[in-house]
């Protein structure tokens, strides 16, 4: 028996020999490139950190030019008190060429803002129809990005005014 261990012993290191030595002579493109695991996963967190704030600066520059250019019309055309083809007669006056420019929700908070004679409190537009405390927020944040709302601490709620240049032309 003991006999028998041996020999199957001897076997199996024969056998251990010869792989190994096979092993030793495989041509160099039937070798398989082993990459470590976590150099994958630290490759694809650098590639999200780089490509996110990428894609964001490229967004929000396009924005901004989008804005800005509307912005250059706007004043053209309120100093030439021209208007473009499209709009009849009846809508020729400045407030409707700037509330074309603003979003559906910041078009209502500026809405709310000439109903109220300039001032509100963002309660107040918050409960108006179709406005949530979160649309709200986010067209009055925008609105006074662009510089043409101010807001004020009042509370636990906000005072909205409309800006001083921005009144001149909406409150004839």
């Amino acid at each position: 028996m003991l006999c028998i261990n041996i020999f199957e012993t001897f076997q199996m290191v024969e056998q251990r020999e010869i792989i190994a030595r096979e092993s030793q002579f495989t041509p160099f493109f039937m070798y398989r490139l082993r990459i470590p695991v976590y150099s994958l996963f630290l490759s694809s967190i650098l590639l999200v950190i780089a490509v996110i704030p990428l894609s964001y600066y490229f967004m929000s520059k396009r924005l901004e030019e989008r804005i800005e250019k509307n912005f250059k019309i706007i004043s053209r055309v309120i100093k030439k008190g021209n208007s473009s083809a499209r709009i009849t007669p009846k809508e020729m006056n400045n407030k409707n060429i700037i509330l074309r420019f603003l979003n559906p929700n910041e078009r209502k908070v500026v809405e709310v803002l000439i109903e109220k004679k300039g001032k509100a409190l963002q309660s107040e537009i918050a409960h108006s129809q179709g406005m949530t405390k979160l649309k709200t927020h986010r067209a009055v944040k925008e609105l006074e990005r662009k510089g043409i709302i101010n807001r004020k601490s009042y509370g636990k709620t906000y005072t909205i005014s409309l800006a001083k240049d921005v009144e001149e032309v909406l409150l004839k």
